[in-house]
């Protein structure tokens, strides 16, 4: 399923950092410079421990815990009493959490999901809190709770019911007004910029000969897979295409469907699951061919995320199609990557780019458990995060040794720069799930050459594709309750999905590959994608009554 998020592409800080998605609002615009939250206090006790789980496999937390007050672990040790053993499971994380909900025992203390799914089947499991009653009971003097963005906090209690997360990867209005980007070019990454893009090794191109417009159609494309093909870097063969590993039905097959201009909106304006759109048949198809013609190896698509950029980073792939976060910019090689944009579908329809009128609420969402043993300091904890001293500690490291401040603008140096690429041992940039997007587009400096590289290829497919808003496909939390025979069947349906796809991509031959297409589409409408469409649809058309805006598909 082609799934609906809204949240900003990852900055460039963040980009750079992950090579390997909130924050309280100041009351004082009146100079550029971040300002210190009051909770960043040295805390008085001992440091005592806490645990913190994650669904996201991906995410390479800082382990073990540094306490040195250099490190920048150690020094939000100090401003908030707390150390933390993370708890990220390197696959089943909802499955292990699942079973911590069906158990008497205390969960973990903070816990951070991806998983739309697990998100809601937290919620109603009662074990978290809600935020606004966690800080009046534990912090009310702390600025979390005053001067958390209202536009944020309103779209969250729309989809959840009430506030009980902080999200990650976030802008709004409110946030924007707060912190004005520094520059136009990453002002426009709330528009254009996604993460899920198609990139080239420059250096490759130049060695057979190609152009940037010979990588604009899906023919040309795979010609040029072709050509390289034969190619080798330090005498091993060149990889032509780099999927996106395990998890590439959710990071490839998404750059294709957007290419090839898959929406979840029909020609007469009703909604349908994106594996109903010919576009997306049309997708597995490239990927079909692209196996075929030996330009990935299938061992890729089990491949985790460090497999994954170690081939990136290694200077053999010549295209890698998926999230580019994940991917390896900025590698210690210096690889040069570059866009084409959308990949021109031989079927001529036209890429798409998704865009929302509405406020987003992120991506990775932080829960704070009812079992939590020291609720006073995490919420210490997360005021400090979610602040701007915070912000630039964990995003940048130190000022004087890992950044400047010029007119109110992070200047990396060049520890900055390396301790970032290393962030999982460094903690530089990896506390994700407070990832900001307003606030760090607005400290940023001018780009330099591996972040202008980063922002055209973030933003080239957005730039070229017919922008729509899909502020009327964003579903309420509770539009299908978890743990209901809908529910059920849609996790199913995913499972199924999943492996059919892989199925199809794999196929001996063409006849085999329609004949696995007709298979899945005729059992998801005996697993019941038919009535989950439906659901679907009829609050679509309410969403479209209410806010007035209207959506049609622009190919199918």
């Amino acid at each position: 399923m082609k799934k609906l998020k809204m949240l900003t592409v990852l900055s460039l800080a963040g980009v750079i950092a992950l090579s390997g998605c909130s924050s309280s609002k100041s009351g004082d615009n009146s100079s550029n410079t971040p300002k210190e939250s009051s909770a960043a206090t040295t805390a008085q006790a001992a440091p005592v421990k806490a645990t913190w789980f994650s669904d996201a496999s991906f995410w390479n937390a800082p382990t073990p815990w540094n306490t040195d007050p250099k490190s920048v672990e150690g020094a939000i040790t100090q401003k908030t009493g707390l150390t933390f053993d993370f708890n990220i499971p390197a696959q089943d994380g909802g499955t292990k959490l699942s079973l911590m909900l069906a158990t008497s025992d205390p969960l973990p203390d903070l816990i951070t999901l991806t998983d739309d799914t697990l998100e809601k089947k937290l919620i109603s499991s009662g074990k978290v809190w809600k935020l606004d009653e966690f800080l009046k009971k534990y912090a009310p003097s702390l600025p979390l709770l005053t001067k958390y963005p209202q536009d944020l906090m309103k779209a969250q209690i729309k989809r959840d019911g009430a506030w009980y997360a902080i999200p990650s990867h976030v802008s709004s209005p409110d946030l924007v007004k707060t912190y004005p980007a520094s520059s136009d070019v990453r002002a426009d990454g709330a528009k254009y910029g996604q993460n899920n893009n198609v990139m080239f090794n420059e250096t490759l191109m130049k060695e057979a000969g190609l152009t940037v417009n010979d990588l604009k159609t899906e023919d040309g494309v795979l010609a040029a897979f072709e050509k390289v093909k034969s190619m080798k870097v330090d005498g091993v063969p060149v990889i032509p295409l780099q999927i996106n590993g395990k998890t590439w039905w959710g990071g490839t097959l998404p750059t294709l469907q957007d290419s090839f201009g898959t929406m979840l909106v029909d020609k007469d304006g009703n909604y349908r699951d994106s594996y109903f759109a010919p576009e997306t048949k049309h997708a597995l198809e490239f990927l079909f061919k692209a196996a075929k013609g030996g330009y990935f190896d299938p061992g890729q698509m089990t491949m985790d995320d460090k497999a994954m950029s170690t081939n990136t980073m290694s200077g053999r792939v010549f295209c890698f199609i998926g999230n580019v976060a994940n991917a390896g910019l900025g590698d210690p090689k210096g690889t040069k990557w570059v866009s084409a944009g959308a990949i021109h579908s031989n079927q001529n329809t036209k890429p798409v780019h998704q865009t929302f009128s509405l406020v987003g609420t992120g991506w990775m969402q932080t829960y704070v458990s009812k079992t939590a043993a020291n609720p006073e300091r995490l919420a210490k904890f997360l005021d400090f995060m979610s602040s701007d001293e915070g912000q630039l500690l964990w995003n940048f490291g130190f000022e004087g040794e890992h950044y400047t401040l010029k007119d109110g603008l992070v200047i990396k140096t060049e520890k900055g720069i390396q301790d970032a690429k290393d962030g999982p041992k460094t903690g530089v940039g990896m506390f994700w799930p407070f990832a900001n997007g307003a606030f760090n587009d607005h400290v940023a400096a001018p780009p330099n050459a591996d972040e202008l590289m980063s922002l055209q290829i973030t933003q080239s497919m957005g730039r070229e594709a017919v922008l729509f808003d899909a502020s009327d496909l964003v579903w309420p939390g509770d539009l299908i309750p978890a743990g209901s025979k809908m529910a059920n069947d849609l996790a199913q349906i995913d499972i199924y999905k999943h492996a059919q796809i892989s199925k199809m991509v794999l196929a001996k031959d063409e006849a085999s590959f329609n004949k696995a297409y007709d298979e899945m589409i005729s059992k998801l409408k005996q697993m019941g994608q038919t009535e989950i469409d439906a659901k679907y649809n009829e609050q679509f058309h309410k969403s479209q009554q209410e806010s007035g805006r209207t959506l049609k598909g622009v190919n199918s």
